[in-house]
């Protein structure tokens, strides 16, 4: 069985009335043409809006794409797992081209950095050469 969410703009379109179905996002984004994430919305209907959901949320549940809770006072939590849409498409960044070099990065080390002592390698401290002198001295000192 595979999972298949569908594709709205909020939780209750997307249980009531999807524009679509779809279980990847490259396949939402093929049907409706537009860009998508992957969202989930927790849905607490008054008991009227259950009993007029009902249908939706047994299709939903069956396609796997809603689960349904029951609240601590008898109601019902519907949590829909969706294919959200989005206004604008988040910019993708360009790859260089095969031999074209890279621009040269910012380095973003400061000075704290280095001030803290992180560059350093965890080195014992030099023992005292006269530390051996308190753990008994000679047993002619007596």
């Amino acid at each position: 069985m595979t999972l298949t969410y569908p594709i709205a703009a909020n939780g209750e379109e997307a249980l009531t009335a999807p524009k679509g179905l779809a279980r990847t996002k490259s396949g939402a984004r093929r049907e409706i043409g537009q860009a998508v994430e992957f969202e989930t919305e927790w849905l607490r209907p008054n008991p009227q809006q259950a009993e007029d959901w009902q249908a939706a949320v047994l299709t939903a549940v069956s396609y796997g794409a809603a689960q349904v809770y029951e609240a601590e006072k008898g109601g019902s939590i519907i949590a829909i797992s969706f294919w959200k849409l989005v206004e604008e498409p988040a910019p993708v960044p360009a790859r260089p081209k095969a031999g074209e070099s890279k621009e040269p990065r910012n380095d973003h080390a400061d000075d704290l950095y280095f001030r803290r002592g992180r560059t350093r390698q965890n080195r014992k401290p030099a023992v005292d050469p006269n530390q051996m002198d308190l753990f008994g001295g000679s047993s002619s000192d007596d």
